[in-house]
């Protein structure tokens, strides 16, 4: 997305996203996991799910963005371009890093299949791979296999109702597979990272952003009605849903979807009620750094696990002490974030408009000599 066309609510969801994986971690990765209370446990519990927010917020901003590649020269290249250059360079970085890493002491490293399947971005159809040689990139598996179908998504699903009708349809089949009615195909397809448990999350943000231009049509007080009641029934789902996973009435797949579900609703509430708590420098600042901060926190988190047990040794409050241990990696790991975006992800979204200018320009010169020889 362009900097003029940035929507301020997209980028502080994207930060807060992130944020809130990075605190479930720092809970999580510990081994064993890190004591809290039972009130501020069932919160960060459900921190996985920051990842089914990045999903809701990666399919708005494409389709957000789809019209500004249409009317590109070669609209295809535009877009897969961008994401590649938007995508691979920190990851790449990051990828050779987690080789180095993995192939010293008594690991084995991985074989060189593993590896290309990594380079190619396609570790998630490899059963075994899925969740990538980089921490925490199997969001990245999943949303390069998004990103493999989207044009042709976004080209049959252009209408509100349409893009309602496949969220509903997807719903469907996400739940009959889990329920097992599809066999062990369909119990494969809604595994932790397999794209039919993850798809009806994609497509709430494709409605979610149908809904948002739809609403650009209406008159104003309605649309903020609309969206205030989008953004409190999705405030009261996203409570509801963490009481129901800590209490295990609501189970792990289900749960994945209906946060997806109150997640599209927030979304859709603050597109018109930008409420300051959420949205605001602070926030919009950490929607930039995001990507960074999500594939490096694991690294700043495994390497403080001691410092967390000391943490934990000297302040008796369980709270306390994984406050202590959340504000220690937050302060090591934002600045890493921001020195990742400005040294690698800048550059690589600029060596993508240079290339893809340089092949624009290169396809128009025949062009102009042919209507020079007319």
């Amino acid at each position: 997305m362009s900097q003029q066309n940035r929507l301020a609510f997209l980028d502080a969801l994207r930060g807060l996203a992130a944020v809130y994986v990075v605190l479930f971690h720092v809970m999580a990765m510990p081994v064993p996991a890190l004591a809290t209370g039972s009130v501020l446990g069932a919160v960060l519990a459900m921190g996985g799910t920051g990842v089914a927010l990045f999903f809701i917020i990666s399919a708005f901003s494409l389709a957000y963005t789809m019209p500004r590649h249409a009317r590109a020269p070669r609209p295809l290249l535009s877009f897969y371009l961008h994401r590649v250059f938007r995508i691979a360079p920190l990851f790449f970085v990051l990828l050779a890093f987690s080789i180095w890493r993995d192939g010293r002491g008594s690991h084995p490293g991985h074989p060189v299949t593993e590896i290309l399947a990594n380079v190619t971005f396609t570790f998630n159809l490899f059963d075994g791979w899925e969740t990538g040689i980089v921490w925490a990139s199997w969001a990245i598996g999943v949303e390069m296999l998004f990103y493999a179908v989207f044009p042709l998504l976004f080209r049959i699903i252009d209408t509100p109702l349409r893009a309602w009708a496949a969220a509903g349809l997807a719903t469907l089949a996400s739940g009959l597979a889990m329920s097992g009615l599809l066999g062990a195909g369909g119990l494969d397809a809604v595994t932790a990272y397999g794209l039919l448990r993850h798809l009806p999350v994609f497509l709430y943000g494709i409605a979610a952003y149908h809904l948002f231009n739809a609403l650009i049509t209406v008159p104003a007080a309605t649309a903020h009605r609309y969206c205030l009641a989008a953004l409190v029934a999705g405030s009261v789902l996203l409570v509801a849903l963490v009481v129901g996973s800590a209490q295990a009435v609501v189970g792990p797949g289900a749960g994945w979807v209906l946060f997806g579900a109150a997640y599209a609703a927030v979304l859709m509430g603050l597109s018109r009620f930008p409420v300051r708590l959420l949205v605001n420098r602070v926030t919009t600042w950490l929607g930039q750094v995001s990507y960074s901060l999500y594939l490096g926190h694991p690294i700043v988190v495994a390497l403080l696990m001691p410092v967390f047990r000391r943490i934990y040794a000297a302040v008796p409050q369980p709270d306390l002490a994984w406050l202590a241990c959340a504000a220690l990696t937050l302060a090591i790991a934002l600045p890493l974030a921001q020195l990742g975006y400005r040294v690698i992800e800048v550059p690589g979204i600029r060596a993508g408009h240079r290339v893809l200018a340089a092949l624009n320009a290169r396809r128009a010169q025949p062009a102009q000599g042919a209507n020079r020889s007319e």
